[in-house]
């Protein structure tokens, strides 16, 4: 059996899912489970991630869909006197589109490091002694060519800069996570923001996770009220990553627990030199024993009191690499479901790609394709080449989903933890030469497109047609909308039929008329009309009766489709 086939299977054996005390515990099998309530999806874009609302599948496959990056990246990238690092790793840039002015906005982070002080005295790379972390503002009409313009907020060195918060007099600021608050009660309130404020140097204080609240996501004001996070107290550990439930009105902010790295062991521990990485613990299936990387969820309703960090996703000891770790995941809701942006950290070679996770409601997560990146490092002596991470809620544009991530040409950690390992013997850093060599320390962001919905599709080739079948759905939408792609000989046909499986009249295949063509929105008709009716079914609630529908698919990729409009339960003319 070929390695990606067994490792798929093991996965199915051992999907993990997360219980209320945090802990993982493994269950049957990989078949994914809904509850009969989940197929009210009223108008929303149904998804091909999981096998939730397919009730038949045959002759087709899934695909995940690789985006293509832009060709004028990096498009964001240390180029000001007062830039020193454009540190892009997780929570390096957040982006977003104000959709009354079409303007793209970007927030990311300037690191300004003493290296050789860092080197003598040790300590943590956050340290005010020897780092002062900024964050700094962007725009871009278009969302490939980005301005750095002077805001009048700080000075430096004479000059006006693109400064928004954190400066060596006022303290350093980190991990800052921007969200978009649809909950927003006033438009002065209408961005949030969480950060990690670091206090100036010579002033006492431990880094502490502080609230911020704006009006247009660059002059900020500080929440007075300290946070906390339940047991975890005031702190968090290093990467913060926010988003919002619209369903239950809830803040879900994807961190780290402050205690991620620490378990308790039954042997000495052997003595290593101090390392940027921290140690991981191979026996994850071992109770209290799971001290990697992973990624931790905290929920709120006021976005100060927060529940304490919980584990929403972590490493497969029979799937994955005994040096992984997730360095952290940025969600992205699509219709009612979501999608995560694993950023996967590879220990021993100190590299970062992304992976595809998914969850029907923002807790529970599994991975797409685990081992398989989404988006990879670059090649050799690009930009990119060490470290990629996606840490910002993706923009639709158009057709398109621009999604923008962080890249590197150093490693992970080995730029300043390396120094302090025999730093002075090239042979040990030939392949690093941002250990001896600061200058070769290279952050910069970039961006990477996708179709519009089109991260994962079910296909079939030109040789056999492909049939799909969903389960019973409630619905008003009296509409048939696909995101669908052909090739030359391709086509997708649909019939609707109820829930016993019977063609609605003058809804059949033979009256569809095929889709030939490529769109992320195609309305289905048949004989020129898109209405598609309820059955005459008793057991109706509220006018609204089971529905299946039926896709024929040859040399095509179905991306999603949606039951449209209907909201008022009559028939849109």
């Amino acid at each position: 059996m070929a390695p990606v086939a067994l490792k798929l299977r093991r996965f199915a054996r051992v999907v993990l899912e997360h219980s209320a005390s945090g802990r993982l515990k493994p269950v049957s099998d990989g078949r994914v489970t809904v509850d009969p309530t989940e197929l009210l999806i009223d108008d929303e874009v149904q998804y091909f991630f999981d096998d939730a609302i397919i009730e038949t599948l045959v002759s087709l496959k899934r695909t995940i869909h690789r985006p293509e990056r832009h060709p004028g990246n990096p498009i964001i990238q240390s180029d000001r006197p007062w830039e020193q690092i454009t540190y892009a790793s997780c929570n390096g840039g957040q982006f977003w589109c104000d959709a009354a002015t079409g303007q793209f906005h970007c927030l990311y982070t300037n690191f300004k490091f003493d290296r050789d002080r860092y080197t003598r005295q040790g300590g943590s790379i956050h340290s005010p002694d020897v780092a002062v972390m900024s964050t700094l503002y962007a725009c871009s009409e278009d969302g490939h060519v980005w301005r750095k313009p002077a805001l009048g907020i700080h000075r430096e060195g004479g000059d006006d800069t693109n400064t928004v918060l954190g400066s060596a007099a006022t303290g350093g600021v980190y991990d800052l996570a921007l969200l978009d608050d649809p909950l927003a009660g006033t438009a002065e309130q209408r961005y949030k923001a969480l950060y990690t404020y670091v206090s100036p140097a010579g002033i006492a204080g431990h880094p502490a996770v502080r609230a911020a609240t704006s009006g247009d996501g660059i002059h900020w004001t500080t929440v007075d009220r300290p946070l906390n996070f339940g047991k975890a107290g005031s702190g968090l550990g290093d990467v913060l990553i926010l988003s919002c439930d619209p369903d239950s009105r809830t803040y879900l902010c994807f961190t780290r627990h402050g205690n991620m790295g620490f378990a308790p062991r039954d042997v000495p521990e052997i003595q290593l030199p101090a390392l940027g990485t921290p140690r991981f613990d191979v026996r994850l299936g071992a109770e209290n024993r799971r001290a990697r990387r992973r990624i931790f969820l905290a929920e709120s309703h006021d976005f100060v009191s927060w529940t304490a960090p919980r584990v929403v996703l972590a490493p497969i000891p029979e799937l994955d690499n005994v040096d992984v770790g997730f360095y952290g995941m940025a969600p992205f809701r699509v219709g009612g479901q979501w999608i995560g942006f694993l950023n996967v950290l590879h220990m021993v070679d100190n590299t970062m790609n992304v992976e595809l996770a998914h969850s029907r409601d923002g807790r529970n997560w599994r991975r797409l394709a685990p081992t398989h990146p989404w988006l990879g490092c670059g090649p050799a002596g690009s930009w990119e080449q060490f470290m990629v991470t996606v840490s910002s809620t993706p923009i639709d544009v158009a057709e398109q989903t621009f999604v923008y991530y962080g890249g590197a040409r150093n490693h992970h950690d080995w730029w300043f933890a390396g120094t302090r390992e025999n730093r002075d013997d090239p042979r040990l850093w030939d392949h690093a030469p941002e250990v001896a060599d600061l200058d070769a320390v290279g952050y910069a962001l970039g961006l990477a497109k996708i179709r519009r919905g089109g991260f994962v599709s079910l296909g079939a080739n030109r040789a056999r047609e492909g049939f799909l079948v969903t389960q019973p759905l409630l619905s008003r939408g009296d509409r048939l909308e696909i995101n669908a792609c052909c090739g030359p000989d391709g086509y997708v046909i649909a019939e609707v039929t109820d829930v016993m499986h019977n063609a609605l009249p003058g809804r059949t295949r033979a009256e569809c008329e095929p889709f030939l063509g490529d769109s992320v929105a195609h309305q289905i008709t048949w004989r020129g009309d898109p209405y598609v009716p309820m059955p005459d079914a008793t057991g109706m609630r509220e006018g609204i009766a089971y529905r299946r529908v039926r896709f024929f698919v040859r040399d095509a990729e179905l991306y999603s489709f949606r039951l449209a409009g209907g909201h008022d339960g009559r028939r849109q003319q």
